[in-house]
């Protein structure tokens, strides 16, 4: 089988994006990111090396799209 750096073993076609790009999606700090995965609320990373993390982007998108959308509404005299 043959992999790459930039897909994990388990799933040869699966893209994963780095720790960057996952900020970039969820806007969601690396602290906060590894609290809410210990809770079981966030995709679990894949461990590349001792130095590199990954996530599989199918699994970043569902989560963003499960969040729950919340909307502001209008303040009073500010029409």
């Amino acid at each position: 089988m043959n992999t790459s750096f930039f897909t994990p073993e388990s799933e040869p076609n699966e893209i994963v994006i780095n720790e960057q790009q996952r900020q970039f999606i969820t806007s969601v700090s690396r602290a906060h990111a590894f609290q809410l995965e210990r809770l079981g609320q966030f995709p679990q990373r894949i461990k590349l090396n001792a130095n590199t993390n990954v996530w599989k982007l199918s699994e970043i998108v569902a989560w963003v799209r499960a969040c729950p959308v919340v909307e502001l509404k209008q303040m009073e005299g500010n029409q």
